[in-house]
């Protein structure tokens, strides 16, 4: 693995030493040291766009071969009633109800290689997707939000990870869907928003005082 720019000390060019000794094992991957400035700066051009992680996780929704992986070619007991549409990439294509997310598939990616051969229910699926691990021995692990909470820490007023609307609730099997801190504890479980942010009436619980209660 190469890690790029860590040790402070610092040639006055802005080159760390460490760096430039690195430079001179570069060349069995074909980079020189124009290269490797490049591959530098692009990473902290990288670094300073990022802003929020937004992860969509669908409990309950169309299946992939009737919209992101359509296998045209499969049997009829197999494949879905829908046809395929190509994209703005060459070679990919996606289902016929989203022309619109066609046209933009140079901005996003589909992985269409993963599994796993744990229980084939939805509550496996909820840990693995939500945490990377199937919780086991009653080990629990981590959300992604609860991670980058610990990492990242607050950078406003605003709570680092929320959930919208809600936590996913009974789906008929009693063991944790991966949403919470897990192991690093309940500070970096999720704020649970707990309404609908369409909603007419929609405001935040324990934010607004209650009736007779003056915000004073």
């Amino acid at each position: 693995m190469l890690k790029v720019g860590s040790a402070p000390l610092r040639f006055c060019d802005g080159v760390t030493r460490r760096d430039f000794l690195r430079v001179g094992g570069l060349s069995v991957l074909g980079l020189s040291l124009a290269d490797f400035l490049a591959l530098k700066q692009v990473q902290g051009a990288a670094a300073r766009r990022e802003k929020n992680c937004i992860i969509l996780f669908l409990v309950g929704a169309p299946s992939h071969l009737d919209t992101w992986d359509l296998k045209p070619d499969a049997p009829a007991e197999i494949r879905g009633p829908f046809k395929p549409i190509p994209t703005n990439v060459p070679g990919i294509e996606i289902g016929e109800h989203f022309p619109l997310m066609a046209e933009m598939a140079d901005k996003y990616t589909l992985i269409r290689s993963m599994y796993h051969k744990e229980a084939p229910i939805h509550e496996t699926g909820h840990q693995m997707m939500q945490t990377g691990w199937l919780f086991r021995g009653g080990v629990e692990y981590p959300h992604y939000g609860s991670v980058l909470a610990k990492l990242r820490g607050h950078r406003n007023s605003l709570p680092p990870y929320v959930v919208i609307p809600d936590p996913i609730g009974n789906t008929g099997v009693s063991v944790p869907h991966g949403q919470e801190g897990g192991y690093l504890g309940k500070q970096y479980d999720p704020f649970y928003l707990n309404a609908d942010p369409a909603a007419p009436d929609f405001k935040v619980m324990d934010l607004a005082p209650p009736k007779g209660i003056d915000p004073s």
